[in-house]
């Protein structure tokens, strides 16, 4: 919130030009652009294998062998993982972390960008590194790795080292999870999706405990009944209950804490959304086969897609819900159970106002991009766009994107663009 009311939305446009960075270095990769929209950077080749990140045209002090994963951070720093003498790093706003890998991958962030963590490799070992502080214990082997709001992070990890062929290891359990670092002593046969609490206090996650058995564990801790299968755990009740997706007698259920919660019984039930604000719950599903809708609270959206559905998205007021999906040859958004008419070749992550009056997106059409708010594309082409941010009023859209070799930062007032249809609009 802090950091929406600290943008500058007096200014209605800023401009920064980057068509010169072409003939500057030898080549350019793709933009990245700050929250703020303050910055735009890129990572650039400035010689034969040699690397830098050039941030509103200046480029930092330092060089690299190599450099990938350019991200700007919530709080509006600039992140990479960069390489020279043949060890990996992270750079923060060109600042070196200490520690250095035989190789990193997997960046995470929290949303307010305090904390930054990393899977590494060293020594054919693997372990997580957060805020530059490695975990103690190393594994052969590691995956699935999640970071939560407080700096916790875990892994999936396989904790005993065997042969390949040695299946007798293998049944019995040689992965668990390991919570910074250390792992719990309950061993699965194959472990996935983790999901961390709010507080990072909790853990939950999908295991296989026999060949053909499969269940929900909470803090090592498993769930009685056992499943044909299951997919990713979710938090729900303020971090007091667990909802996820399981499979009994061939049909696909909602279960919470290891009871029946949904009624209906779907071909396929998965990404669970939780609304932490009042508590409602959305996943995507399929009644039939082929077809897929979204189902909110055991309710199903009265529209049917042929291809798939992405994923979904509540507003931090939980009345507003949207969804990603593709459906006769193109993808769309749906919100709110009505499906908008973008018909794009491409659509990104959507951005909602707190209170679910105001959803926008961009979206890409024959190579270029547009910016649609409540159904209604209020700007473009642009050669790229970033991630919207709205105001916390809903009556401000901050656009990020370049035109004609100038990235342009734009203020544009909604109800100057589309007027009384931005509550029409989400019916």
């Amino acid at each position: 919130m802090e950091e929406k009311q600290s943008l500058d939305w007096n200014t209605d446009l800023k401009e920064i030009p980057v068509k010169d960075w072409e003939t500057r270095f030898n080549w350019v990769e793709d933009p990245c652009i700050s929250p703020d929209g303050e910055q735009i950077a890129s990572i650039v080749n400035v010689d034969d294998m040699v690397f830098g990140v050039c941030v509103n045209g200046e480029v930092w002090e330092g060089e690299y062998e190599k450099a990938w994963k350019l991200r700007a951070l919530p709080n509006n720093q600039f992140v990479a993982c960069i390489c020279q003498d043949e060890e990996w790093t992270l750079a923060v706003n060109g600042k070196e972390w200490s520690n250095r890998f035989d190789f990193i991958w997997d960046l995470q962030t929290t949303k307010d960008g305090s904390h930054i963590g990393l899977a590494f490799q060293r020594d054919g070992e693997y372990g997580m590194v957060v805020d530059d502080t490695p975990w103690d214990t190393l594994y052969p082997n590691m995956n699935g790795m999640v970071l939560g709001e407080k700096g916790t992070s875990a892994a999936v990890v396989q904790v005993e080292s065997v042969a390949a062929a040695d299946v007798a290891a293998f049944k019995r359990g040689i992965f668990s999870v390991a919570l910074n670092g250390n792992a719990f002593e309950q061993r699965f046969l194959n472990v996935w999706d983790i999901s961390l609490d709010e507080q990072s206090q909790k853990l939950a996650w999908g295991a296989r405990v026999t060949r053909e058995a499969y269940t929900i564990v909470l803090n090592g801790i498993s769930w009685g009944n056992s499943f044909q299968t299951v997919w990713k755990p979710e938090f729900s009740d303020q971090g007091n209950s667990i909802v996820a997706p399981v499979r009994q007698g061939g049909k696909w259920k909602l279960f919470k804490d290891d009871q029946p919660f949904w009624k209906t019984g779907y071909e396929q039930l998965w990404r669970v959304a939780v609304s932490s604000a009042n508590n409602r719950i959305a996943a995507i599903v399929s009644p039939t086969f082929g077809k897929w809708t979204v189902a909110e609270d055991d309710r199903v959206w009265p529209i049917s897609i042929d291809t798939m559905i992405r994923d979904i998205y509540y507003s931090e007021d939980g009345s507003c819900l949207a969804a990603v999906l593709k459906n006769k040859g193109t993808w769309n958004l749906a919100v709110n159970g009505k499906l908008w008419d973008l018909s794009a070749d491409k659509i990104f992550t959507p951005c909602i106002s707190p209170d679910g009056s105001v959803v926008a997106v961009v979206i890409e059409r024959n190579g270029a991009c547009f910016m649609a708010v409540n159904n209604q594309v209020i700007t473009g082409p642009h050669t790229f766009m970033a991630d919207p941010v709205i105001s916390l009023d809903a009556q401000k859209i901050l656009v990020k994107g370049i035109e004609n070799g100038i990235y342009k930062r734009r203020v544009i007032v909604l109800g100057n663009v589309i007027g009384t249809s931005i509550l029409g609009a989400m019916g």
